[in-house]
């Protein structure tokens, strides 16, 4: 590839490929959503299905039939591949708690980044009804409309989500929460892929997490900038490998970076 056309030419591929991965995964979570599932505790606390893996394998699989030249980073199963391809970043279900319970907000999230660049997100959320995905540089959609981010420049009139405040008493970042309680026109507390999903819809117009994975975020992400937002870690680094999370219109991201640094914890 020579020039940012080809670049972008070979994202809208990848894209393409992506939604045809997410048909098979979304195929495999709702012939199982509510019905008995093999639960286990991972070594981290959370939950992992046999559906989880299953899901991962079933990508995996047609990555390494259609690039094999690439690398892939599942959260079930790991990394394979050369370190220096472009790498398919998988969570088969983000989500799994709510899947487990029987609530419909999963979905499967799969990336592609070139480096530590982002190109490409799908969010599919089959019990939902619903399938955002994203290229940076061509746009975002939801279930195949046109999607951007809201236009609101004041948090005395946004809406923020957060997802789990017992993470953000964990991580010490209790004070940050109390900040935009007090400053934002609404709280909600939405989680996972879908309160970054609703950044990018324009539904909402932040969304923070303060601690969470590379597969949690490479797919959101992806979405959030081609819908033109901006979407970095808690101390402002643009990486969905930072460990922490903010989603915005870009408007608002600078009050509530300042925020996260007024209200930083001191070292002990």
């Amino acid at each position: 590839m020579n020039g940012p056309d080809d670049q972008l030419a070979q994202a809208m591929v990848w894209r393409d490929a992506a939604l045809e991965f997410a048909d098979a995964a979304d195929a495999l979570a709702l012939g199982a959503f509510r019905r008995a599932l093999q639960v286990r505790t991972k070594d981290d606390g959370t939950w992992v299905t046999d559906v989880d893996v299953g899901i991962e394998r079933a990508i995996r699989r047609r990555i390494q039939d259609r690039f094999p030249e690439h690398a892939i980073l599942g959260e079930e199963d790991g990394r394979t591949g050369p370190r220096d391809a472009p790498t398919w970043v998988i969570d088969p279900i983000d989500g799994t708690t709510n899947f487990v319970k029987g609530n419909p907000i999963f979905a499967t999230l799969i990336a592609v980044r070139v480096g530590d660049d982002d190109r490409v997100g799908v969010v599919s959320a089959p019990a939902l009804g619903t399938r955002f995905d994203g290229v940076v540089g061509a746009g975002a959609r939801q279930d195949g409309r046109s999607i951007a981010v809201s236009m609101v420049d004041d948090l005395a009139r946004a809406e923020v989500a957060l997802g789990g405040l017992d993470v953000f008493a964990a991580e010490q970042r209790m004070a940050l929460v109390d900040a935009l309680a007090h400053r934002a026109a609404r709280i909600r507390g939405y989680g996972d892929f879908w309160q970054h999903c609703l950044v990018a819809a324009g539904s909402t117009d932040v969304a923070l997490e303060a601690e969470v994975k590379l597969w949690d975020l490479a797919a959101v992400r992806a979405l959030v900038e081609a819908a033109g937002g901006r979407f970095t870690d808690l101390v402002g680094r643009a990486t969905a490998d930072g460990g922490s999370a903010i989603a915005s219109n870009g408007h608002l991201h600078d009050d509530v970076l300042a925020l996260v640094e007024a209200t930083a914890t001191p070292p002990a």
